[in-house]
C-alpha cells in the first residue's frame, strides 16, 4: 500500500500499539517506586548473660536499615557484635550507637537499660519491574519494526 501525504507513523497500528505500550511501561515503572517506611522499636533491661536485640526477619529482609541502639547503666562491662565488629565496653551512663547490623550484647556483670530503633524502607509494588520490562522491550520493538514497515511503504 503506498504511503499517502496524510499518513503518519502514529496512523500505523504497531508503532501506535508500541507508543502505548512504552507509556504504560513507564507508568509502571514510576508506581513500582513507591515506598514506605517499616521499622520497630524494641526496649528492655538485660542482666548478666548473652543477648540478641531485634526482631530476625526484619533484621534479614532488611540489608540498609537505620539502626540506633541507646544503652545506659551505672556501672556496667559489657561487648556488643554486630556483624564482625565487637567492642567492650565499661559503661557508666548513657551511650547511643549506631550498628551496622543486628547487634548482640553480652553483659558481663551489671544490668543494662536498653532502647533499640530499626527503620527501613518497604517497596510494595516492586514486582512491577519485570512486567515493566517486559513491556518496554516490546513496545520499542513494535516502534521500531513498525516504523520500518511504514516507511517502506
Amino acid at each position: 500500500m503506498p504511503m499517502r501525504l496524510s499518513q503518519t507513523p502514529f496512523s500505523y497500528w504497531p508503532v501506535r500499539l508500541g507508543f502505548i505500550l512504552i507509556v504504560l511501561a513507564l507508568l509502571m515503572s514510576v508506581v513500582g517506586l513507591h515506598k514506605t517506611s517499616v521499622g520497630y522499636t524494641v526496649s528492655g533491661t538485660m542482666g548478666k548473660g548473652f543477648y540478641t536485640i531485634g526482631n530476625d526477619t526484619f533484621e534479614k529482609e532488611h540489608f540498609y536499615a537505620d539502626r540506633t541502639l541507646r544503652l545506659s547503666s551505672r556501672n556496667a562491662s559489657l561487648t556488643i557484635t554486630w556483624g564482625t565488629s565487637n567492642y567492650p565496653l565499661n559503661l557508666t551512663g548513657n551511650v547511643t550507637l549506631k550498628p551496622g547490623g543486628q547487634p548482640s550484647v553480652e553483659v558481663i556483670s551489671g544490668n543494662v537499660s536498653y532502647e533499640y530503633n530499626a527503620t527501613s524502607w518497604h517497596y510494595p509494588y516492586a514486582s512491577l519491574a519485570v512486567p515493566a520490562l517486559i513491556l518496554m522491550v516490546t513496545g520499542t520493538v513494535l516502534v521500531y519494526v513498525g516504523y520500518i514497515r511504514f516507511k517502506g511503504g
